[in-house]
């Protein structure tokens, strides 16, 4: 999880003493890929600038040119007092609730397929391509505090006083998920954790007995990627660290925790087991068909996610490297230009990225890469990714501004700029499409 918002800063002084509800965190990679899934399929949105207020712009454009020590001083300053939910919001909440927010952002109108499973870029811009609401099994929360980023225990204290309100139900569990690598500042202002249904929330089987036609497809994205958690009873786990270029080992090493560690589907992109077999259960009752696409790791949806596109008819040559939640799946689908999405702004994620062109040959590539506020040592900077893809002899441009990563504020703007100049430029007559037969044929 490699992610930072600089709008929540600016909606902290709009919002400051305000109370909002608990519902999934809109940056959060899950609510990310339902945002843009729904605008894809025509639910609106304001794509990768949804989570900002559009009257912070100007003072985004100008805190760019800040020296980067005052531009990471107000990044903190505003996450101080506004990421994630004031502590009086979890005395008592629902956790089915905010999954109602997720069905809440598609159209009412009755569709063909749904997916449900994993929430990575590359599910979403399949679920984009095929027409189907994604609705994955996850969201994420936040409970804020004022801590040592390196202080775990007190990190795990504030997530479990927030989860103490929750009202409990069977079917669901808590991660409390501690990266001080990738998400330093983040753990320093807020305890996050993510709320995973290991059976079918109910907004769920009342949108799919809606919304999907008689005999129509529950597609389930079943990512089987697994990292080390630690039970802390109730239903509630700690994962230390998350997908990246450092082991789990490694965190384990520098973050000992007490409690043996145990194998478990990955809590961001991971589909827990019961889950799944719920929606085949439901599907069964509800004579629905059912597609069940099993991988081993975020990669392979992107993977998959391309070569769907290329079966569809996307424009030869031609290729978008997008990035964890800076993505804009209308765009592919409106382009013809297909996606190839990477997880993070990683070494693991430039690798894959590289080997993949390797063999795809592309002649050129439009490169969004996600801004990192966290400089991690496992981060790849703009001209090393310049450097490869040349020696690979293809050609870039960039969608991002090179210039100003890994940390600017002002990308979300800039891309959605670039998107739109792009899309006009390779508008297609008709979006592409793929009918979810086509999947069964298509390789992993």
């Amino acid at each position: 999880m490699k992610f930072l918002v600089l709008a929540t800063a600016l909606a902290g002084v709009f919002l400051a003493g305000q109370r909002p509800p608990v519902r999934p965190l809109a940056f959060d990679s899950a609510a990310r890929a339902v945002g843009e899934v729904a605008r894809a399929l025509g639910g609106g949105g304001r794509g990768l600038q949804e989570p900002y207020p559009q009257a912070a712009a100007p003072f985004l454009w100008l805190l760019r040119y800040l020296p980067r020590e005052w531009r990471l001083a107000v990044v903190r300053w505003g996450m101080s007092f506004s990421l994630g939910h004031p502590p009086a919001a979890f005395d008592s909440w629902d956790p089915e609730e905010p999954f109602t927010h997720f069905v809440a952002r598609y159209p009412p109108r009755t569709y063909d397929a749904v997916v449900l499973g994993d929430p990575s870029g590359g599910t979403a811009h399949l679920a984009a391509l095929l027409g189907a609401p994604l609705l994955p099994p996850c969201y994420l929360l936040g409970a804020r505090h004022r801590i040592g980023p390196d202080d775990m225990d007190a990190y795990i204290a504030t997530a479990r006083a927030a989860l103490r309100g929750m009202q409990r139900e069977e079917g669901i569990e808590a991660i409390i998920h501690y990266d001080p690598l990738h998400d330093r500042d983040l753990v320093a202002n807020a305890a996050l954790f993510r709320i995973r249904a290991l059976k079918l929330p109910a907004a769920y089987r009342a949108f799919i007995r809606e919304r999907l036609r008689p005999g129509g497809t529950i597609v389930i994205a079943e990512d089987t990627y697994a990292w080390p958690q630690i039970a802390l009873g109730d239903g509630i786990w700690l994962q230390l660290g998350g997908l990246g270029d450092v082991p789990p080992a490694e965190y384990l090493r520098r973050y000992p925790a007490t409690g043996e560690p145990v194998s478990r589907r990955e809590s961001e992109w991971g589909t827990p087991e019961p889950f799944v077999l719920a929606a085949e259960e439901f599907a069964r009752e509800n004579d629905f068909l059912v597609l069940r696409l099993s991988l081993p790791h975020p990669d392979r949806w992107s993977a998959l996610a391309y070569r769907a596109y290329r079966a569809a008819g996307a424009r030869e040559g031609l290729a978008i490297l997008d990035c964890f939640t800076t993505m804009d799946a209308q765009f592919s689908k409106e382009t013809g230009i297909a996606p190839l999405h990477l997880v993070f702004n990683t070494r693991d994620s430039f690798e894959f990225a590289r080997e993949f062109l390797r063999e795809e040959r592309p002649r050129k590539v439009f490169l969004l890469l996600h801004p990192s506020y966290a400089a991690s040592e496992d981060l790849v900077l703009p001209g090393e990714w310049e450097r490869a893809l040349g020696e690979l002899g293809v050609e870039i441009e960039w969608v991002s501004d090179p210039g100003f990563l890994p940390d600017d504020p002002y990308h979300a703007f800039r891309a959605a700029g670039r998107l739109s100049a792009l899309s006009r430029e390779y508008r297609l007559p008709e979006p592409l499409a793929l009918p979810v037969e086509a999947l069964e044929s298509l390789p992993p």
